[in-house]
């Protein structure tokens, strides 16, 4: 008997055909749809209980969210387990589902929870009970679908990324499992070793993810310093050339208006090195001058002959 069977699901999930495990999560976002994926239905939203290990740290203002779920319908559905498999996957959860449910949400916990707060009775569902057989694989499940949407902030990404790296084992594999390069994952990784001053300027946008991942990278009491001279650096390469290049007054008056007088003052500030340079650019300078004067010299005496 089917996990759903022993759920007692209704009608709608009696025909679902069997589909291919963590898809309706992950391959959604991150590969081509499988063929024979069954159609959404719908389910009241109060059979079904918001995921205990949601990817965000927090929801954030979801009244535009459901204002656009009520007036303009629900574009994607959600994807859901029912609550035994997911309890079996997840055993000692029990009471961190929320009573009376009979589903599970793996991945659109925001759009249940805006669809809640709008007054929205019903919403789209696609049901698959192999979304994960274990606590680490259910979590992927939530994980990935959101890190290729780009539905989490900066550190609630750097967060997921580094519960994926507890799968995974290494950087490289959990880029692979993205398709994204491992300098990618670094960078956002970065993030969590900031200080509790700069996350806090990352989340209120004071300074952008861009210059903060390569912050962090530094030790904790280099950061500040770190980030400063990033901000200067930046500053000055966006500054017109003209407001970079130095004041200067007018031009000093030459010392001497005589030719030898100067020659003999700027190789007076030669080094050795520099001056026997000079002189041998010199020597070969006349050596090819005079080559080129008795040439033109022959030249001229055989036009007269």
């Amino acid at each position: 008997m089917s996990k759903a069977s022993r759920l007692g699901a209704g009608a709608s999930f009696g025909q679902t055909q069997s589909i291919s495990a963590r898809r309706a999560a992950i391959n959604q976002v991150a590969a081509a749809p499988t063929e024979g994926a069954p159609p959404p239905v719908d389910l009241p939203v109060d059979v079904i209980s918001l995921n205990p290990d949601n990817p965000r740290s927090d929801l954030g203002d979801l009244t535009d969210l459901g204002n656009s779920l009520r007036d303009h319908g629900q574009k994607t559905a959600v994807s859901i387990m029912g609550r035994f498999a997911y309890l079996e996957g997840n055993p000692g959860r029990e009471d961190d589902l929320e009573p009376g449910t009979k589903y599970v949400v793996i991945d659109g916990n925001s759009r249940l929870a805006a669809a809640r707060e709008a007054g929205v009775a019903r919403i789209k569902v696609m049901l698959d009970d192999e979304l994960g057989s274990n606590p680490d694989e259910i979590l992927e499940s939530a994980l990935v679908a959101n890190i290729h949407r780009q539905e989490l902030n900066h550190l609630d990404e750097a967060r997921a990324l580094e519960q994926l790296l507890r799968i995974h084992g290494t950087q490289e594999a959990l880029a692979a499992r993205l398709h994204r390069s491992q300098g990618w994952v670094s960078q956002r990784l970065a993030l969590l070793t900031l200080t509790p001053a700069l996350k806090e300027k990352l989340q209120s946008g004071e300074e952008s993810a861009a210059t903060l991942r390569l912050v962090g990278k530094k030790k904790a009491e280099e950061q500040e310093a770190h980030l400063q001279r990033l901000k200067a650096t930046r500053a000055k390469k966006s500054r017109p050339a003209e407001q970079q290049a130095p004041a200067t007054g007018p031009a000093a008056p030459l010392p001497s208006t005589d030719p030898h007088t100067l020659t003999a003052l700027i190789v007076a500030q030669l080094d050795v090195p520099a001056r026997r340079k000079l002189t041998e650019l010199l020597v070969d300078y006349k050596i090819e001058e005079s080559k080129r004067m008795r040439a033109e010299k022959s030249a001229t005496t055989a036009d007269i002959t």
